[in-house]
């Protein structure tokens, strides 16, 4: 599901729920109707990790033969963040979907801000038949982790070509992709 429509659909749970707790109380909701809703609280939260998840990774590249590098930076930036309990709170005790984008997007940022210096350790000078002609023109920055090549101050995905050599940068562009 695209974030509209997981968003959507976590905006319903979180209404049934709203509406569920302003005609029974918490206690008569886990008692006298468990089981629906234990599924209600199932859904939002499978929903609202769902949602989170889309939202955080947006955008954010990293090519399989390095995830196992970026993941403990991904999952310890989370733990210490503490952001998912708040989400937790947003969605069970306020229904707030709007807190939820909010600590979903401050999420994402500090995830990003963590990955710099992984992504800054991958970036490589890549050397084509280009730098070697006459005249010789300079090697652009590539980056392994992510799969991008620096073109017009931004990264942009781009694939290693048969016959390039990736040397390790010194000097490196600002904000890996």
């Amino acid at each position: 599901m695209e974030n509209t429509e997981l968003r959507k659909v976590l905006e319903e749970y979180l209404d049934l729920l709203k509406r569920n707790l302003a005609v029974a109380s918490l206690e008569v909701l886990k008692t006298r109707y468990k089981k629906p809703f234990d599924e209600l609280r199932h859904n939002i939260s499978s929903t609202a990790t769902a949602y989170v998840k889309q939202i955080t990774l947006e955008n954010i590249r990293i090519r399989a033969d390095f995830m196992n590098e970026a993941q403990p930076l991904i999952q310890s930036t989370i733990d210490q963040s503490g952001i998912l309990k708040q989400i937790s709170a947003a969605a069970f005790k306020r229904q707030d979907i709007a807190e939820i984008d909010q600590l979903a997007l401050t999420l994402k940022e500090q995830i990003r801000q963590a990955l710099i210096p992984f992504y800054d350790r991958h970036i490589c000078l890549y050397l084509d038949e280009e730098c070697f002609g006459n005249p010789p023109k300079a090697p652009k920055f590539y980056n392994e982790a992510s799969g991008c090549m620096w073109k017009n101050n931004a990264w942009t995905p781009a694939e290693v070509e048969k016959g390039v050599i990736l040397l390790p940068a010194q000097d490196k562009p600002k904000a890996a992709a």
